[in-house]
């Protein structure tokens, strides 16, 4: 037998029982989800992939929801399973408190084994218990070039009732958050290298539109752009796409 979690029990670190076939299993199915994930062409579309694998690949688990903090500072639901997932996010998001809060700022899991007699989070947990919640679990998910956020995993049974199945399912859901992390990075990455290439486009287009319309040199078209980018407090990009939309400045 292979692999051990610790848990919040007094017990402290359990041995999750993990034999040879199952590892090769899971491995599998991390191996799949990881693929889906970085083969998404979009970072919402990757995380999607993230929720649904999750449901799948942690025992118990019957939804999942991603928040993350953006790069503004905000606190968002990005992707969910199910509604149920989505409103219970959305709760600890509202509220600013519950396990997803804290694995956000900073915990690297963080663990809701019983909504009925928890007593932390005492605003949060009502709410939960009436979405019809009774355990949950948040994994932080942190990466080079993705926003900060966590995998906010959630059941209605007795999933998480004992120390060897919270540690099995937590173990489960570390490894998880972790190759999601690292997946999503590699999505965020495409999209960012995208995002890039089609930003140089427009804002060539603008110039040679500016070039030609007012006779001028590269250079002076494009410092015409950012001129007007700076007097009208928009971004550089938004002003050549009004250029290449309008054919002026």
């Amino acid at each position: 037998m292979i692999g051990t979690a610790e848990t919040t029990a007094a017990a402290g670190t359990v041995d999750v029982g993990i034999d040879d076939a199952e590892l090769a299993t899971l491995t599998r199915t991390m191996v799949d989800a990881a693929q889906r994930i970085a083969g998404a062409r979009r970072l919402a579309e990757a995380m999607t992939h993230v929720v649904t694998g999750a449901v799948c690949a942690v025992p118990g688990i019957e939804a999942a929801g991603i928040a993350v903090r953006e790069r503004d500072g905000s606190l968002v639901s990005r992707a969910h399973s199910t509604e149920t997932a989505a409103r219970l996010d959305r709760a600890q998001l509202t509220l600013l408190e519950g396990p997803c809060i804290d694995a956000i700022t900073g915990r690297s899991s963080v663990l809701l084994p019983d909504a009925r007699i928890e007593t932390r989070w005492p605003r949060f947990v009502p709410q939960a218990v009436r979405f019809g919640m009774r355990a949950s679990l948040s994994v932080r998910l942190a990466a080079v070039t993705t926003p900060v956020g966590s995998l906010n995993l959630h059941a209605t049974g007795r999933a998480l009732d004992n120390d060897v199945t919270r540690a099995r399912t937590q173990w489960y859901a570390v490894i998880y958050g972790t190759v999601a992390a690292l997946a999503l990075s590699g999505a965020d990455r495409v999209e960012n290298l995208e995002r890039g290439v089609a930003s140089r486009d427009v804002i060539g287009q603008a110039k040679g539109i500016l070039m030609n319309r007012y006779g001028v040199e590269a250079d002076e078209a494009f410092d015409r752009l950012r001129r007007a980018s700076q007097h009208a407090n928009i971004k550089l990009i938004d002003v050549a796409a009004w250029v290449v939309a309008k054919r002026a400045l």
